[in-house]
């Protein structure tokens, strides 16, 4: 999800469809969090979908990212504060126990929303935990935090939250077929592969190349008659190069 995310941060729907993008993202987070599989193995549990389905968007999607492949996600923080209420004066552990089932439940629906690109780890955990038990989120809050009569964090708690209950759900089937119909309609045709757009783009990058080649070669051939002497090695990796273009 995150990856998505920030896919689209700097990518368009109507160049890259997210149901390719999601195969790939996938992909890279089993790599990711230490839950390899192979490329064949789980292609081959996905209908219709090939190796090279996945591996065409790889650089795509890695480059989006930025390479940076570490999640700080809300899930973390969330235990990391579980731990830390425990350690709360007269805390019932049940109550404790049924308070942090019902804030991961609030994690994962945050998940649907943008609220990780815009809140920190920590402020989403308890704005969960605060969803779940508003009494105990306010009391570890003011623990934490005893000097100061209205801990800062307690402020986004409110937005965090009206994200949460206003996003946080799934969306209905019927709506994401409307997108996707939409979608088919505003997909740049630059992208759409047998187009006439496509073959325009493809024909162009291709004369671009064979100039580059030809301009190299140009460049190789005066430096052979100056008399250069390493005139015979830029020949020799003149198709090296080529390949690499």
């Amino acid at each position: 999800m995150s990856y998505l995310k920030r896919f689209y941060l700097k990518n368009t729907v109507m160049d890259w469809h997210p149901k390719n993008v999601m195969l790939t993202a996938l992909f890279l987070a089993t790599k990711t969090t230490n839950n390899p599989i192979s490329l064949e193995a789980y292609t081959s549990h996905i209908p219709k979908t090939a190796p090279s389905d996945v591996l065409d968007l790889e650089f795509l999607v890695a480059q989006s990212l930025s390479f940076d492949f570490a999640i700080w996600h809300a899930h973390r923080a969330l235990w990391g504060i579980w731990l830390d209420v425990q350690s709360l004066p007269d805390a019932p552990m049940d109550e404790l126990r049924a308070a942090y089932d019902i804030a991961l439940k609030h994690v994962r629906a945050a998940r649907l929303t943008d609220a990780e690109l815009v809140y920190t780890p920590s402020q989403i955990a308890l704005a969960c935990l605060s969803l779940a038990a508003p009494t105990l989120a306010s009391s570890w809050a003011r623990w934490k935090f005893p000097n100061q009569p209205e801990p800062p964090v307690l402020a986004v708690l409110e937005s965090i939250k009206t994200m949460i209950a206003t996003h946080g759900v799934p969306p209905d089937v019927e709506a994401v077929r409307e997108v996707d119909r939409r979608l088919k309609l505003c997909k740049n045709p630059e992208k759409v592969v047998g187009s006439s757009a496509y073959q325009k783009k493809q024909e162009e990058a291709e004369r671009k190349a064979d100039e580059k080649r030809r301009r190299k070669a140009a460049e190789v051939r005066k430096a052979m008659e100056d008399g250069d002497p390493f005139g015979s090695e830029l020949v020799g990796g003149l198709d090296d190069d080529d390949d690499d273009d």
